[in-house]
């Protein structure tokens, strides 16, 4: 197989020599954020989820009904999740800017979601806790971990209904989905190429796995 890349203004066109030529321009996404343009890469992102499992309008109505309970367990949701992470040797769970980081997270992580702005919210925590070391698999799984500290104190207290359960299950993947993107966007797109190129590369050494484990 021979991979070949050409660059063009904003994309690379990838082409595969095996009897096919592949042609397919392709933005950068990254490159758009750093201009400012953040809604194409949220389109990006919400395009692949089906709308079964987006934020809905019950969803929002039930996230601003009870925003100040879900604020108010806001400490213990980020003292026991830096507990708990501090675990795992990263110093940065060990010290009181963990727990603060969280709470902040905590706060934006169920205001005003149905804004764009939001992401870019959301898009700016992750950044920091990339720069501090927190590994992938920990920044991947923080608003599922944090959302399953929420669930386990709002069954205790029997306060709210079923449908705000739902609705922050349904939050905390969507951001997950979301940090998994943009993290691979930047690891992919720093050497100028889009992710599409990447794919094609990765299928050939899925293909050797799937021989070897399959």
């Amino acid at each position: 197989m021979v991979i070949e890349f050409k660059t063009t203004n904003n994309a690379k066109q990838c082409c595969m020599a095996n009897g096919q030529l592949h042609t397919q321009d392709q933005v950068l996404y990254i490159d758009e954020i750093r201009k400012g343009n953040y809604t194409i890469f949220i389109k990006h992102v919400l395009d692949q989820i089906p709308s079964a499992f987006k934020i809905s309008s019950l969803d929002l109505k039930f996230l601003n009904d009870y925003r100040d309970y879900l604020l108010s367990i806001n400490d213990e949701l980020a003292e026991t999740y830096c507990t708990i992470m501090s675990t795992t040797n990263n110093d940065f769970f060990k010290g009181s800017e963990c727990v603060g980081a969280i709470r902040e997270y905590w706060r934006d992580f169920i205001t005003n979601v149905d804004k764009d702005e939001y992401w870019v919210r959301m898009g700016i925590h992750m950044l920091k806790l990339f720069s501090t070391n927190v590994g992938v698999a920990a920044i991947i799984a923080l608003p599922i971990q944090l959302a399953s500290l929420a669930v386990s104190r709002i069954e205790k207290d029997k306060k709210l209904e079923d449908q705000v359960i739902i609705t922050l299950s349904k939050l905390s993947t969507l951001t997950a989905a979301f940090y998994a993107e943009i993290l691979v966007h930047l690891l992919t797109e720093s050497v100028g190429t889009p992710i599409n190129a990447f794919m094609i590369l990765a299928g050939n050494v899925v293909n050797e796995l799937m021989k070897t484990y399959g």
